[in-house]
């Protein structure tokens, strides 16, 4: 079995770059079991992050009315839509075409976010409320990991604080 940790996220806006935040601060947390990657990539271009394992988590940010809360999807509940192109390609459009054309992407899938203002400074890092998520957002992904079987140690609070 193998588990690959994936932070997506664009680190030059703002709140936008909490899942490569998350990631990083359990990269000390890998084993031979589990991967951690982060990229600010997106559709089609993921497949070469998930390729080649069994199981995903995904950490990425999302636009809410509650910025910092905490939010999951199950793999069940993202579902591939009909796109015009493969331009508009997304997460579950890029696992459909990979799982039909062959290719060993994850069976299980959990994508956690935390919820942002829609609102973003260009330049600028996380905000207070998404910055005070980063502890329950990793505590919430070792708990999944853990679920299917890995074992994700958290990093220490004063990692997490200097995340």
């Amino acid at each position: 079995m193998a588990l690959v940790i994936l932070g997506l996220g664009n680190d030059l806006l703002g709140d936008d770059g909490i899942g490569l935040i998350a990631a990083e601060a359990l990269r000390l947390c890998e084993s031979p079991q589990v991967t951690v990657r982060t990229t600010a990539q997106s559709g089609l271009y993921l497949l070469e992050h998930l390729q080649g394992f069994d199981d995903a988590i995904v950490i990425d940010s999302a636009v809410g009315d509650h910025p910092g809360e905490v939010r999951e999807l199950k793999g069940v509940d993202v579902r591939p839509v009909m796109v015009p192109s493969a331009h508009y390609a997304g997460l579950p459009e890029a696992l459909a075409l990979a799982q039909a054309s062959g290719l060993r992407v994850p069976c299980r899938l959990r994508i956690f976010a935390v919820e942002m203002d829609p609102v973003q400074t260009i330049g600028a890092g996380p905000s207070r409320a998404v910055q005070d998520a980063l502890p329950v957002l990793l505590s919430r992904v070792a708990e999944a990991a853990k679920d299917w079987g890995y074992l994700v140690r958290l990093p220490s609070a004063e990692v997490i604080r200097h995340a």
